[in-house]
């Protein structure tokens, strides 16, 4: 007679991998909530970046006025690229839920500190300078990123240091 032999794992043996892989699960699950609202605010800057950079751009080859108008009067929202007949080049969805937007003037409320709409004239300049704000409220783990326009008009990306987001990016 041959013996065979089988080949598998036990049920105590899988019991104890699965018990293994939940508690890892469970402590790592705070960390990765963190890391997809990093996700989401770095998503929502890069949109606001090259939507900037496009207005910028089409101002410039055009040689006219290139306005760039939340959708529906709110920033978070979304927004759109377009001509002054409001012929539309680009639009972008709205931010996601946990994600802030604010400008840097000091106006009591967020809606009254960001601007209607803003416009890059035929030399790519803006008619105003901005810096917009996008972050978690409540989350310091969470790094707050700003998007600011120069007076040259060239968009720029900074990241936050201090988790303080009433001074804007440092």
């Amino acid at each position: 007679m041959i013996k065979q032999t089988q080949s598998g794992f036990t049920i105590l043996e899988l019991m104890i991998v699965v018990t293994i892989a939940g508690i890892l699960s469970v402590i790592a699950l705070p960390y990765m909530k963190d890391v997809i609202s990093n996700q989401r605010i770095r998503a929502a800057v890069t949109d606001m970046h090259l939507s900037l950079l496009l207005a910028r751009s089409e101002a410039i080859k055009r040689n006219g006025n290139i306005n760039i108008v939340p959708t529906g009067g709110v920033w978070t929202g979304g927004w759109t690229v377009q001509l002054p007949d409001t012929t539309v080049l680009q639009t972008t969805d709205a931010l996601a839920d946990n994600v802030t937007l604010d400008c840097n003037t000091d106006a009591d409320t967020a809606a009254e500190a960001c601007p209607a709409s803003i416009t890059f004239n035929r030399t790519g300049r803006p008619t105003s300078l901005i810096e917009y704000r996008m972050y978690e409220s409540g989350n310091p783990r969470v790094w707050m990123r700003c998007v600011s326009v120069s007076l040259s008009g060239r968009p720029e990306v900074k990241v936050d240091g201090d988790t303080d987001t009433t001074n804007g990016c440092d």
